[in-house]
């Protein structure tokens, strides 16, 4: 296994159905992966078949781009092609009554009802089928992060089982008023690509209700008219409610990874959180003194939990299993059966912009006409750059290599061969890198000084939450009109920032 995964195959469902039935040669698919993950340890430990230890047929992706073609389309096809397709028009012919157009919607309802068969076939050096596999497979999952492409991964019919009550935590879903939405997206949190590993035992994690919190400020509020017609209407003092913590989680640093940066997002069954590296067992010393051995606080549910022993501290938004009626204890048994190890998906890390980032266009359209000549001038300053230093050039080129450009090329021939900049080729090729960059930023892709930062929400404060304490009397910030404080070494002290969430919808 390679320290990104197991290889897999991303296929499309319309050719899937087509080669079942022999009206296509070959599927169409490209190369995929089932990135490491704790669902990946999982399925290793439970059966799943590897080839050479880098690959697998027992999980593909399967994406539903297009529809199936008719039987008319299909012949008209195999008709104007040039190829012996004899066999295929035979196919066609055998199996008409299948032979017919589905939609994309269709074809998802038939492939998460049914599931599908596929038949690999072996060959010899002289093209000769020897071996034939068919494996049956269902619908096991679809992830958040692939819903507007709508791809789906499916599994092995002798793994469903096993995988699904992984997944799942062992729940059966009502047949009525069944939260599938819902609880697919929470289920499929376990299966969170992620660079390592953090062992964090159940009685060593402190939940605690989160604290509500509100601000009055204008709003635009998204509202349907008597007609049913969309519209707009500004509210110039509208309540917004909300909770200090949501999303987050404070890690002592006694565990935090080596590797890690600030913070890490953590992963596990149904629930997920950013934990930042905190002294946790610092603050309860000093705010226990003689007490602290033998300090207890009580967790939301009114559990006693062991100061000495905490080394996660967050909230009910961390539990997605509670809106399912799970209890703590069902949880940390799911927890405890992978040895208590928490995924980890990411840590901060350096831009590979330097310090500027790209904004998006949902970003850029939020702004001010009248602010626009200021916020393009780094982006028009950086393009005249590229094309007037070939120092600059060159380091856009080595920070944006990939395997389908390039880059890598120009760079080393450069390198080289310094006077290589003054071929015709290598201006030709400077000139069309520079248009596309430009088309980017035209597009709403213009940089900024700036850096994509996560940010925790008065840390000191909900140290304070945790044992009780009141979360107002955190002295490390203060109320500002017009503003929210925030501590980076990113800026200079006293400087005034354009905050975007990310993604910015």
């Amino acid at each position: 296994m390679s320290e990104y995964g197991i290889k897999i195959k991303n296929l499309e469902a319309a050719s899937i159905y087509e080669y079942q039935y022999g009206f296509r040669g070959r599927m169409d698919e490209t190369d995929a992966m089932l990135t490491n993950s704790l669902f990946l340890d999982f399925l290793m430990e439970n059966g799943l078949s590897v080839w050479k230890g880098e690959s697998t047929r027992d999980v593909v992706c399967v994406a539903f781009s297009y529809k199936t073609k008719s039987y008319l389309d299909l012949m008209t096809k195999l008709e104007s092609t040039d190829k012996d397709v004899e066999i295929l028009k035979q196919n066609v012919e055998k199996n008409k009554e299948y032979c017919v157009e589905i939609s994309k919607q269709d074809l998802r309802v038939k492939f998460y009802v049914e599931g599908f068969s596929i038949t690999y076939k072996t060959h010899n050096r002289d093209g000769k089928v020897i071996k034939e596999e068919t494996i049956h497979y269902k619908m096991l999952y679809r992830t958040p992060g692939k819903a507007k492409k709508g791809t789906c991964m499916f599994i092995r019919d002798e793994l469903y089982d096993v995988a699904h009550n992984f997944l799942y935590m062992g729940l059966t879903l009502p047949e009525k008023n069944s939260p599938i939405v819902e609880v697919g997206a929470y289920a499929s949190l376990i299966t969170s690509s992620i660079v390592g590993r953090v062992q964090i035992k159940p009685e060593e994690i402190l939940i605690v209700k989160d604290l509500p919190t509100s601000i009055n400020t204008k709003a635009v509020l998204v509202k349907t008219n008597d007609k049913k017609e969309c519209i707009a209407e500004t509210v110039d003092n509208y309540e917004i409610e909300g909770e200090a913590f949501d999303g987050q989680a404070l890690i002592d640093s006694s565990i935090f990874p080596k590797w890690g940066d600030g913070y890490v997002l953590l992963r596990h069954h149904f629930s997920k959180a950013a934990a930042f590296k905190t002294d946790i067992q610092q603050f309860m010393r000093d705010q226990l003194g003689d007490g602290y051995e033998d300090a207890i606080v009580k967790d939301m549910w009114g559990r006693d939990v062991r100061v000495k022993d905490i080394k996660l501290i967050t909230t009910n938004n961390m539990c997605k299993w509670i809106k399912f009626g799970v209890t703590f204890d069902y949880w940390s048994d799911w927890v405890r059966a992978n040895n208590c190890m928490f995924g980890i998906v990411k840590t901060a890390h350096e831009s590979k912009l330097g310090n500027v980032q790209r904004m998006s266009y949902q970003m850029t359209n939020s702004l001010s006409m009248d602010t626009m000549k200021g916020v393009t001038q780094t982006s028009i300053d950086y393009i005249n750059l590229l094309k007037s230093d070939n120092k600059v050039f060159l380091e856009y080129l080595k920070k944006n290599v990939n395997f389908s450009n390039d880059y890598e090329v120009l760079v080393a021939l450069v390198e080289h061969n310094p006077e290589f900049v003054r071929c015709d080729y290598f201006r030709d090729r400077k000139k069309k890198i520079i248009e596309t960059y430009t088309l980017e930023l035209k597009g709403g892709r213009i940089i900024q000084r700036a850096d994509n930062l996560t940010m925790v929400g008065s840390p000191y404060a909900m140290l304070l939450h945790s044992i009780g304490l009141n979360a107002r009397d955190d002295p490390t910030f203060k109320v500002e009109d017009d503003c929210i404080q925030c501590w980076t070494n990113n800026f200079a002290e006293n400087e005034y920032l354009a905050e975007f969430r990310s993604p910015f919808n």
